[in-house]
């Protein structure tokens, strides 16, 4: 009987194991693919970090109130492979990002995964795409 007991613990395990990653990964779901944005403002910090890289910066809204947004990018592997370092930006420079903004309005937006990148610019420059 223990060791009966053993084994559908162990096989538990493995399955929940197993399937961490992909509760983890939450993909593009909660993003509106089919609207596009460009946020001008200022950075507020840079986070070049697995498993994406984070943008924080401060945006004017239609009102004229400062919101802070959040923006999700690729790994910085692929990054990286796109010719961007963790050096690219930093707090304190002007930025012009396009994002798909989130579906529920929250200022939270991504710019970039493996398969797409928007433009980004910044202190005038455009940074590299894929």
């Amino acid at each position: 009987m223990k060791q009966k007991l053993l084994r559908v613990f162990v096989i538990a395990v493995g399955l929940l194991a197993a399937s961490l990653p992909a509760i983890a990964h939450h993909g593009v779901a909660g993003y509106d693919l089919t609207k596009t944005i460009t946020l001008h403002g200022t950075v507020t910090k840079f986070d070049w970090s697995n498993p994406h890289i984070v943008i924080h910066m401060d945006a004017k809204n239609a009102n004229g109130e400062v919101q802070n947004w959040t923006i999700e990018l690729a790994a910085p592997t692929h990054m990286s492979r796109a010719g961007w370092t963790k050096n690219v930006m930093k707090a304190g420079d002007d930025i012009i990002a396009e994002v798909h903004p989130a579906q529920n309005g929250a200022p939270v937006g991504i710019s970039g995964t493996v398969t797409f990148q928007l433009k980004i610019v910044v202190n005038g420059q455009t940074l590299p795409m894929r």
